[in-house]
C-alpha cells in the first residue's frame, strides 16, 4: 500500500468518470488521454459506464470535468504528474490544468492541490490521486479527490464536491476515500455521519474506475 501525504482529505447512479443522475468521475478528453468510466452514488449497485465527454455530455448533469492533454517524451516512463523524482507533484502542469477544470469553491476561489500520492518515480502506482481543497477552507469546506493514471487526468471521484473527505489508503490500482457528513445538530467541526469508505479501483483498461459501493448521498453537496 502506497503511503499518502498531506491531510487525509455522490446520490446518483455509479460510474467513475462519475456519471448517473448524481455523481460521476469525470474523464478528460483530448490529447492522448482516454476516457475513464463513471461511478454512481447511493441507490444502485456499483457499475461502470462510459465517461461523459464534450461529444457525449450527461443528460441530467452540468458540464463534466474536462481533462487536459499532456505530452511527454516517449522515453519518459514517469507518470505525467511526476516531477522532482516524485510520482505526483502538486505543482505539475497536469495537476494544475486538472485543478482549473473544477471551477470555483468557497467564495469563488479555485481549488488547490492539498495532498496526493506520495511515492518515488520507479515505484509509482497505476492509480494516482490528489486531494483538492479550497483556500482558507476547513474540513467542512468543499473537497474533491482527483484521479490520474500514468498518462494524465481521469476525473474526480464525485461530480459534486464533498465535505469531510479524506483519502485513507491506496494500493497499486485502488484508492480508498472516506466520507463523513453532518447529522442532526452536529456542529461544523464534528460530523457524526459515517464514516463510509469507498474503494475506487482502476480497471484493466487503465482508464475506467469503479467504486465498490454507492457513494453516501448525505455526503454529496447539494446542487
Amino acid at each position: 500500500m502506497k503511503r499518502i501525504i498531506g491531510i487525509a482529505a455522490a446520490a446518483a447512479a455509479v460510474s467513475l468518470a462519475v456519471a448517473g443522475c448524481q455523481d460521476e468521475v469525470t474523464t478528460p478528453s483530448g490529447g492522448s488521454q482516454q476516457p475513464a468510466t463513471t461511478v454512481s452514488a447511493a441507490g444502485s449497485a456499483p457499475a461502470t459506464v462510459p465517461a461523459h465527454s464534450p461529444e457525449n455530455p450527461p443528460q441530467s448533469q452540468g458540464n463534466p470535468t474536462q481533462s487536459q492533454g499532456n505530452s511527454r517524451p516517449p522515453a519518459d516512463t514517469a507518470p505525467a504528474t511526476a516531477a522532482n523524482g516524485r510520482c505526483v507533484s502538486l505543482t505539475s502542469p497536469v495537476v494544475t490544468q486538472a485543478l482549473a477544470t473544477l471551477g470555483g469553491g468557497v467564495g469563488g476561489d479555485g481549488f488547490y492541490a492539498e495532498s496526493g500520492t506520495d511515492a518515488a518515480v520507479g515505484s509509482c502506482p497505476a492509480l494516482l490521486w490528489v486531494r483538492a481543497g479550497t483556500p482558507h477552507g476547513t474540513a467542512s469546506s468543499p473537497w474533491h479527490v482527483m484521479l490520474f493514471n500514468h498518462d494524465g487526468y481521469l476525473g474526480t471521484a464525485t461530480q459534486r464536491s464533498t465535505s469531510y473527505t479524506s483519502v485513507v489508503g491506496s494500493s497499486d490500482r485502488t484508492v480508498q476515500v472516506q466520507y463523513r457528513w453532518l447529522a442532526g445538530n452536529d456542529a461544523n467541526c464534528c460530523p457524526s455521519g459515517g464514516p463510509s469508505v469507498v474503494t475506487l479501483t482502476l480497471g484493466s483498461d487503465g482508464h475506467s474506475v469503479t467504486p465498490d459501493r454507492d457513494f453516501p448521498a448525505q455526503a454529496i453537496a447539494p446542487k
